[in-house]
């Protein structure tokens, strides 16, 4: 009686859906790089930077919602697929903050963050509920709980990691010469992450794609 039944991956569909959260949430590590920018290189105060970092959560909770609604009306994957291509323009929105950048113009840049990842996170929860079978539902949800945090575990150090290195490299020191680095040695590193971002995202993408014609190929065998 095993606690994980591995037959549940030999659905296509479940397994994409779950692949597609656990990189999300890789991608997600990254914004724990985001106090050393508003500290190190805006120097900007602990509470008004706390307030900027809120930007993400906040526009996702507002957008998740309604993301959801859509998915019930026109389906999950067009949905999923368009948040995840908004978060890959993001990303690369991110990868241009530098020291001179205005507090409108960071916010700017991390509502499409927040917004694509509402626009994903319900859509792709719903389906893979409605792809897991009806006695499975309590281990697809418990997966879908892994996924998540099995993707931050794993995105926090990778995207530290790179962050890590860039910096490193440009100020010829390890890790811990990175409080003391210049800032636009900070700036550099930051780039580099989200542009790193945003190939993830894209292999996510790619995977959305693939669920959706994987879902179509079944409807269109129970039409047959």
């Amino acid at each position: 009686a095993p606690m994980l039944d591995l037959t549940l991956f030999r659905n296509l569909p479940f397994a994409l859906n779950l692949c597609m959260g656990f990189l999300i949430f890789v991608v997600m590590g990254g914004m724990f790089l985001l106090p050393f920018f508003l500290d190190l290189v805006l120097h900007l105060p602990p509470e008004r930077a706390g307030l900027l970092i809120a930007t993400v959560p906040v526009s996702m909770g507002l957008v998740a919602p309604w993301a959801g609604a859509l998915a019930d009306r026109f389906g999950s994957r067009i949905i999923s697929l368009a948040g995840l291509l908004v978060t890959v323009a993001a990303c690369l929105l991110i990868s241009t903050l530098d020291a001179d950048v205005s507090t409108i113009g960071y916010i700017l840049r991390l509502v499409p963050f927040g917004i694509g990842i509402g626009m994903f996170q319900s859509p792709n929860n719903r389906a893979i509920m409605h792809a897991a079978p009806v006695h499975r539902l309590g281990v697809a949800s418990g997966l879908l709980a892994l996924s998540r945090t099995l993707g931050m575990v794993t995105g926090m150090p990778l995207v530290g990691a790179i962050f890590a290195l860039r910096v490193g490299a440009a100020t010829h020191g390890g890790p811990a010469e990175i409080s003391h680095a210049a800032p636009e040695t900070i700036v550099s590193g930051l780039a580099w992450t989200f542009r790193f971002a945003a190939v993830v995202l894209l292999v996510s993408a790619a995977l959305a794609a693939a669920a959706w014609r994987a879902d179509r190929g079944e409807s269109g065998g129970r039409g047959r």
